[in-house]
């Protein structure tokens, strides 16, 4: 075979591989992206629950397993019912309004997902503290829930 005819055949498979990759993963974010509206809407049900100073309500965005991990700037908490605890010892019945801005959602596959946002709290005492935050969100058979939790 030519030199000509080889380099040709190459650079033809070598197209062709690439526009297959391409593809398959331009497929991917497709099929994620069906998901995404059930993120936002979780956090917007979170913040209600969080505003009407429902903590048990609010804590359902969370995966209630001992594996779930929230990250403040200075410790991390393992497992549901110690950010339970964390939330009830720190905010107690002046949880204050939560609200958020910014939200993005990247799909981590079909079933794990990286949410970050802004988020805003104006507590009852006055303070209004403002920090960003980054969820790894799981997708299991009863919905999606925070697995980690970075709010510092």
């Amino acid at each position: 075979m030519p030199h000509c005819e080889r380099a040709f055949m190459k650079t033809t498979l070598a197209l062709l591989m690439t526009l297959i990759a391409l593809a398959t993963f331009a497929a991917c974010p497709a099929e994620a992206d069906a998901t995404i509206p059930a993120i936002p809407a979780l956090l917007a049900r979170s913040a209600d629950a969080w505003n009407h100073g429902r903590l048990d309500a609010f804590m359902t965005s969370y995966e209630n397993s001992p594996a779930t991990e929230y990250i403040s700037s200075k410790t991390v908490i393992h497992g549901y019912a110690n950010i339970r605890a964390h939330y009830a010892s720190h905010y107690g019945s002046g949880m204050g309004t939560l609200t958020f801005s910014g939200l993005s959602v990247m799909p981590l596959g079909t079933d794990y997902a990286v949410a970050v946002a802004h988020w805003h709290l104006a507590m009852t005492n006055g303070a209004h503290p403002t920090g960003i935050f980054s969820l790894v969100l799981h997708r299991s058979p009863s919905g999606w829930h925070i697995v980690a939790d970075h709010s510092p």
